[in-house]
């Protein structure tokens, strides 16, 4: 259900954190997770993955969600506690949705890096309206309630454009991580 690194790999210099990733269905964000996790090790927890695990027809009803999220913040606190990079593939669109993964963070004592990924929204639409392989059933119907729903983060953010290159972000994530876990 998640991708996951060999059991005996750890985070860079062997540090626990998160990557708090955000951003509406089509952003992008499981793409920018796994090139993400191609250059470090760690848990990609992603939300899509575990909704479709443990409800194979998802009715998205407000206890589906709560026991998603519910296993999203254990798989992440079991991987922190293992001294693993917990990245956090959910749209967390509202300083709510984050707040669970922030307050993990404070109770754990790990760093977080939150990035926002972004893209125009007719690229999202085209990229909705495209078959695709993951676990995502989102549609242009569900980006279209979910676009206006997107509140600033409290706290620094990267943002991504998907559109573009992702060499940079990944690297600066990457510093991000490696300044708050040295």
């Amino acid at each position: 259900m998640y991708h996951t690194m060999p059991e005996d790999s750890n985070s860079p210099d062997g540090s626990p954190a998160i990557v708090l990733l955000s951003g509406l269905p089509g952003a992008g964000k499981t793409t920018f997770a796994l090139a993400l996790l191609s250059l470090l090790p760690g848990l990609h927890v992603e939300s899509d993955a575990i909704r479709r695990g443990l409800f194979p027809q998802p009715q998205y009803t407000p206890d589906e969600s709560a026991a998603v999220f519910d296993t999203v913040e254990r798989r992440a606190a079991a991987a922190l506690a293992r001294g693993r990079i917990a990245v956090i593939d959910a749209t967390n669109l509202t300083r709510n949705d984050r707040q669970r993964f922030l307050q993990l963070a404070r109770r754990t004592g790990v760093p977080v890096v939150s990035v926002r990924v972004v893209a125009p929204d007719d690229v999202v639409r085209e990229r909705l309206a495209k078959p695709r392989d993951g676990f995502s059933q989102a549609d242009t119907g569900v980006f279209e309630a979910m676009r206006g729903r997107a509140q600033p983060f409290r706290r620094p953010v990267v943002v991504v454009d998907s559109r573009f290159d992702s060499a940079p972000a990944l690297q600066l994530v990457l510093r991000l991580l490696k300044e708050s876990t040295g």
